[in-house]
């Protein structure tokens, strides 16, 4: 938790280098998602108060890598697919080939 609260901090600032930001994202995938379910739901909680963060990143179209890992990290909040909805539409060409609407439609209910 501590980790992720850091993570999503160092996101939040401006002045952290362009280069950061895709492993930022990584770091928050990998504790989010990760194999222990008590470390991954307390992460989750620490980014879903960063949340517009990954949606500015989505949006500000500094690099694919960094939108379309915060676009995936924005799935595992179920409450988000229709703002990821559109933010996959309006930002598609921000994002990766594979996160565009016809290869990944975000507002199917069984993912």
């Amino acid at each position: 938790m501590a980790t992720a609260s850091m993570v999503t901090a160092a996101l939040a600032d401006p002045l952290v280098p362009l280069a950061w930001r895709r492993s930022l994202i990584l770091v928050l995938s990998a504790l989010c998602f990760g194999e222990q379910d008590d470390v991954a739901e307390a992460c989750q909680e620490a980014v879903r108060g960063c949340k517009w963060s990954l949606y500015e990143e989505i949006g500000s179209g500094r690099t694919i890598d960094a939108a379309s890992y915060a676009f995936e990290l924005l799935t595992a909040f179920p409450e988000e697919r229709e703002r990821l909805g559109f933010f996959q539409e309006r930002y598609r060409a921000n994002l990766g080939q594979d996160l565009h609407p016809e290869n990944f439609d975000v507002r199917r209910t069984d993912w």
